[in-house]
């Protein structure tokens, strides 16, 4: 005699009391499980390949729609960063050329190591011609030490220029080394990487 759980159903002959009929526990078990009371549940072996199909269908296209998402998401992020670096490196720069102008009105005598600076820059010349703007270059003429014994350097006043601008003339060309044109080059090697 085998024992097993079964899942009673409702008798449809017994509408009035709507009572449970339960087969007798010691019938065989394929007599039970053969039974009108029983109903046979009937399940696929295997989907459907029309099914499988439509199923990988709409999971690729989820997928692609995802992996467009995220491509996008990742294009957006390198141009904010991007976006970002700059910004910095122009607020960056827009500082440091308040910080030099701010120095210079302080300091006037500290626009001596810019034209220092500027004439290292113009080495394979022995005669130049320096433009620089006129207080600067009353600054020049009074100074104590000369900026640069070894070479011949003629000093000219000029009102198209700020204070802090220098141009070195040399017969090879010339050196700007104005302020702005600095401040320039250093953003653009920063921005270069």
């Amino acid at each position: 005699m085998t024992t097993a759980i079964r899942i009673p159903k409702a008798d449809p002959r017994n509408n009035a009391a709507r009572r449970v009929c339960l087969s007798d526990l010691s019938e065989t078990a394929s007599s039970r499980f053969g039974s009108a009371i029983f109903e046979p549940l009937a399940l696929p072996a295997a989907p459907s390949p029309r099914r499988e199909s439509h199923a990988d269908t709409r999971l690729q296209s989820a997928l692609a729609a995802l992996q467009t998402a995220a491509d996008q998401l990742h294009a957006q992020r390198d141009h904010w960063l991007d976006q970002s670096q700059h910004e910095a490196v122009r607020l960056g720069i827009t500082i440091a050329e308040r910080l030099l102008r701010r120095t210079l009105a302080v300091q006037p005598d500290a626009v001596l190591d810019l034209i220092r600076s500027a004439l290292d820059w113009s080495v394979s010349a022995d005669r130049l011609r320096v433009r620089l703007h006129p207080a600067d270059a009353e600054l020049v003429a009074s100074a104590a030490q000369p900026l640069d014994a070894n070479r011949e350097i003629e000093f000219l006043s000029d009102d198209s220029l700020t204070r802090g601008d220098c141009v070195v003339e040399t017969p090879n060309g010339q050196t700007d080394a104005r302020l702005e044109v600095i401040l320039q080059r250093i953003a653009d090697e920063l921005l270069a990487e």
